[in-house]
C-alpha cells in the first residue's frame, strides 16, 4: 500500500539552497487521485464541540462530483438530524464546502481522517484537537442497526421499533404503539424498508414520493416523514384506523437482537 506521505505530496520541489522558510510554507499541494478515490467512497464522522449541548455528532460524504452532504445532530437537544447537500471545490489539502450561504472547511490529514479548520484554513491546537477530527467510518453492517428503540413513557404511553435485516439493502421495520392503561389499543404494523447509500432506512408511503426515513445517531434513531403530512399518516391495525404518533427520536435498547 502506498504511504501517505506518497499520496499527499508538495509539487514544489526547493532547488535552491537560498530559499526562504516563507518559500518553502507557501508551496502548493497536490493530492493524489488514489488518495481522493479513498475519500469519495467514505463517510467521515466525528462529535464537534457545541457550546450548550454535549456535542454535535456529525457525518460527512464527500463525492466526486463536487457535491457534499453533512449530516449533524445536536445531543440532548431534542431535535431530529438534519441533512444539507451543498458543493465543494478543493484548494491544496482542503475542501472548502458551501451549504447555501454557509461556508465549511475540510483538511485532509491522510486516508482515515480529515479536520473541521477555521476560514484561515489553521489546524485548532491544544486541548480541543482531537475535537476537530472527522474519522473514516467503519465499515457499515446491519447489525449496527438491527435493534430495538423506544419513544415515550414506557409506563404509560410509549412507541417501539424494531429493526430486523431481512436480504441485501432492505430490512423489516416493526413498529409497536403501546398502551399501558388498555393494552385493546395496542397497535402493530409492519413494514419494509429499503437503506439508502447514507445508511438511512426509508420507507415509501403514497404515489406522491412521501417517504418515511429513519436516520441514525450514536445512541437513537430518529422518524421523520418527507413530502407528506405527518398528521396524514394511519396505519391499519386490529381492523381498524388508529393514529400512529412515529416521528421523533427513539433511544436504543441496550440488548440488541
Amino acid at each position: 500500500m502506498k504511504s501517505i506521505h506518497n499520496l499527499l505530496v508538495a509539487t514544489a520541489i526547493v532547488g535552491f539552497i537560498g530559499c526562504s522558510k516563507k518559500d518553502k510554507n507557501d508551496a502548493p499541494i497536490v493530492i493524489q487521485q488514489a488518495l481522493l478515490d479513498t475519500i469519495y467512497s467514505s463517510t467521515y464522522e466525528g462529535i464537534i464541540p457545541c457550546p450548550d449541548c454535549p456535542g454535535i455528532e456529525t457525518s460527512i460524504r464527500i463525492y466526486n462530483d463536487s457535491t457534499i452532504s453533512r449530516t449533524i445532530y445536536y445531543q440532548d437537544k431534542n431535535e431530529l438530524p438534519v441533512t444539507k447537500v451543498g458543493t465543494w471545490k478543493l484548494k491544496d489539502s482542503v475542501f472548502q464546502a458551501t451549504f447555501d450561504r454557509e461556508k465549511l472547511f475540510y483538511k485532509i490529514k491522510g486516508t482515515d481522517k480529515i479536520l473541521r479548520v477555521g476560514s484561515d484554513l489553521k489546524e485548532v491546537t491544544g486541548e480541543l484537537a482531537k475535537d476537530y477530527v472527522l474519522h473514516k467510518s467503519t465499515l457499515f453492517k446491519s447489525k449496527n442497526i438491527e435493534c430495538e428503540y423506544v419513544a415515550g413513557d414506557t409506563l404509560n404511553l410509549y412507541n417501539k421499533i424494531k429493526i430486523t435485516h431481512s436480504k441485501k439493502d432492505h430490512f423489516n421495520v416493526q413498529f409497536t404503539h403501546y398502551n399501558k392503561l388498555d393494552s385493546l389499543t395496542n397497535c402493530t404494523t409492519k413494514l419494509d424498508a429499503v437503506l439508502d447509500k447514507g445508511h438511512h432506512l426509508n420507507i415509501p408511503l403514497n404515489k406522491e414520493k412521501g417517504n418515511l426515513r429513519i436516520i441514525f445517531t450514536k445512541k437513537e434513531a430518529h422518524v421523520l416523514f418527507e413530502n407528506i403530512s405527518k398528521d396524514s399518516i394511519k396505519f391499519n391495525c386490529n381492523d381498524s384506523l388508529r393514529f400512529l404518533p412515529l416521528e421523533g427520536s427513539y433511544r436504543k435498547l441496550k440488548s440488541t437482537l
